[in-house]
């Protein structure tokens, strides 16, 4: 426990040693005087937040015809967590746990899993779902939360402007610029479950109209406890990031961004492994991740004279990493095109393209592999939207989105969407859309040879080339309230049918030895299974949130979320994992309760309280509810110094909250933790 924080201390100091210069630089735009300038704003100054990131024009919050919802730069440092994923977890119909110390499970609307496929998330529109198992490797995403300008989030379908994948949710996190990090920040701490966290941040002026600036951060954190809290789980790790970012206003109606990260992980974590042809055939090992990922994108914005807004976006992601015994090396290259037309009438017109390539190399192991082991994968889209002005309080948008992919071909993704605002106080809005989830590189390509949980067989999981897309329709209503002055309420219901959705069937045929694997021994079980698409689902659920200032120096924030679900499957067959896995491992209730209060100018006293009901894993587990409760108290003895300690999952030594069946063996549970912090501009 003490290397990282001594490492840690070292690494921050030597950062210091080569800047003295620096200090003279004030950190002015991020400069505060008291903490009554840091109480986070008020719900009607939260609806009026710009989300033109992820609704590609100019709108904001209030006027969005969707469930739309902001984390700003404030709510993600009073928080007092240190990870993206938790910071999900203020957003009504979000479902957001923890596998183990490196790996959540994060959805949108239910369909929670360790890969939940239908929620896009990107940062700063650079695409982080990975397209080999349709999610997010959380774990991989380590930047710094000081850089975060705010995060936009709209759950139910975009796929018509943002693509397949965006089906129940999309998140943007969006990093602050480099004009706006000016100066120099230090910022740390350590803990009991983050055992030293920290990094340094600079940004300068390189000429008139540009600005530089530089993060590098760092992470250790300790393992979970197992299911018998006697033991941990060997899930610790470390990671590093480094990002360079410049902001230029080349002339008066061109700006250009250029931005480069490299990411580093050491991940380490037991997981089911066959390890050889001979017995003990497997054992959980150290299976842990150890990567690498670097990207660089580039966004240019050109407006011309007449009200002619083009927005070029270019991204280039390389990940290498080594997960077991197996390797995986990808290139995934994104152009986005975006032409928004000046008002014309009525109608507010965008229109553009977007070209993606996926490369990708395997060293397949006995454990894992993919055929063939390498692939390349192109995807092609155009899209267009009209926004009519029908009456001055009515406003109906008109959208669709027309793809080709390598796997399933042509696809389309229509939307309509109706917002009504009679007067200040209400906003109502509904929308029907369509949307689609790809089906990834590993339902095409996989085979997984694995012993089936709690079962001293095995299962050998092969792909299904003609796999096709799942089909989303999905129809919404939502309805926001400003019922006083300072208080406030967001609502939205939703009604969705999922089509031809994926799952993993035994063909009802036993195998002596695979042919990958001809020693295996002849006496040990092994079912085929194969992925498809064999099920359909209904799901439905209501999402609120309300916002209550009590005073200037007091504001309560709180969001719920319902959730349920309807299946149909084919009921003489077996399957691999849970045919019931949305209404098993979805939570039907959670609800969360936020108190950030001013004790004085310059001492802040904020409280988390969470719910989340119970769900079952892959059949076999089962995750009671659990109700968790977060406490920071922070500390501003300096304008530009700011001190925290807070306490996390206080109301129990430790739950567990979710397991993949990849993990099934050796599940983790959260542990009560506290955590010190500081920051320091100069």
């Amino acid at each position: 426990m003490l290397y990282p924080v001594v490492y840690l201390a070292g690494t921050l100091l030597a950062c210091l040693s080569i800047k003295p210069g620096f200090a003279a630089v004030a950190g002015e735009a991020e400069a505060v005087e008291e903490t009554s300038e840091l109480l986070p704003l008020s719900w009607e100054e939260v609806t009026e937040l710009d989300i033109s990131t992820l609704s590609r024009q100019t709108q904001s919050v209030k006027n969005s015809p969707a469930a739309a919802f902001v984390i700003t730069a404030e709510d993600i440092r009073r928080s007092g967590v240190t990870t993206l994923p938790e910071l999900l977890r203020m957003v009504p119909g979000m479902n957001v746990a923890k596998v183990n110390a490196w790996n959540w499970a994060i959805s949108a609307r239910g369909f929670n899993d360790l890969y939940a496929n239908k929620l896009q998330v990107m940062i700063d529109g650079r695409s982080i779902y990975d397209p080999l198992v349709s999610g997010v490797y959380w774990g991989q995403q380590n930047l710094s939360l000081w850089d975060i300008e705010r995060i936009e989030v709209l759950r139910g379908p975009s796929g018509s402007l943002w693509g397949a994948n965006a089906v129940n949710g999309t998140v943007n996190i969006v990093t602050r610029s480099a004009r706006d990090t000016q100066g120099g920040l230090l910022f740390g701490g350590g803990g009991s479950e983050e055992l030293g966290f920290g990094g340094v941040r600079y940004g300068t002026k390189i000429s008139e109209d540009s600005y530089l600036r530089g993060t590098v951060n760092t992470a250790y954190r300790d393992s979970s406890a197992d299911l018998t809290a006697t033991d941990d789980t060997h899930d610790n790790g470390n990671a590093q990031n480094a990002t360079l970012r410049m902001d230029s206003q080349l002339s008066r109606n061109d700006q250009l961004t250029l931005e480069a990260t490299l990411a580093r992980y050491r991940q380490r974590g037991y997981l089911i492994g066959v390890t050889s042809e001979t017995p003990p055939l497997w054992v959980q090992n150290d299976f842990g991740r150890d990567g690498m990922t670097g990207s660089l994108q580039g966004n240019w914005k050109h407006t011309t004279d007449s009200g002619h807004l083009i927005q070029t976006n270019f991204a280039f992601t390389q990940t290498h990493w080594l997960l077991g015994t197996i390797q995986m090396d990808r290139s995934h290259a994104v152009l986005d095109v975006q032409h928004s037309l000046p008002k014309l009438d009525s109608h507010q017109i965008l229109w553009g393209l977007n070209f993606q390539t996926v490369h990708d190399q395997f060293q397949n192991s006995l454990t894992l592999g993919f055929e063939p082991a390498k692939f390349a994968q192109y995807n092609v889209g155009w899209y267009l939207q009209d926004q009519i002005d029908i009456l001055d309080d009515l406003k109906l948008t008109l959208g669709n989105r027309v793809e080709h992919f390598t796997f399933t071909g042509w696809e389309t993704e229509p939307n309509l969407r109706l917002i009504w605002t009679p007067n200040k106080a209400h906003s109502l809005w509904g929308a029907v859309s369509r949307a689609v989830v790809l089906p990834n590189r590993a339902q095409h390509s996989i085979r997984l040879f694995v012993p089936i949980p709690g079962s001293s067989d095995f299962v050998d999981v092969k792909a299904n080339p003609d796999m096709k897309t799942e089909n989303l329709l999905a129809f919404e209503l939502g309805w926001r309230w400003q019922i006083l002055h300072n208080f406030d309420i967001d609502t939205a219901a939703f009604y969705n049918i999922y089509d031809r959705m994926q799952g993993t069937q035994f063909d009802g045929t036993t195998l002596n030895s695979p042919d990958f694997a001809p020693a295996f021994p002849t006496n040990v079980p092994i079912y085929p299974a194969t992925v498809s698409n064999s099920r359909q689902v209904k799901s439905y659920g209501v999402e609120l949130s309300a916002n209550y200032r009590a005073n200037s120096a007091w504001r309560l924030q709180g969001a719920y979320s319902l959730n349920r679900f309807d299946v149909n499957y084919d009921t003489s067959r077996r399957w691999f994992r849970d045919e019931l896995t949305e209404p098993h491992s979805s939570p039907n209730h959670t609800l969360s309760l936020r108190s950030l209060y001013n004790l004085t100018n310059e001492i802040e006293l904020d409280a988390w309280f969470r719910y989340v009901g119970r769900i079952v894993v892959d059949r076999d587990m089962a995750i009671p509810d659990y109700f968790t409760m977060d406490l920071r108290l922070g500390w501003h003895p300096h304008k530009d110094l700011e001190i925290s300690i807070s306490g996390q999952n206080l109301l129990d030594n430790q739950h567990p909250e979710f397991s993949d069946i990849l993990y099934i063996p050796v599940a983790s549970q959260i542990q009560r933790s506290v955590l010190a912090q500081f920051s320091w501009r100069f």
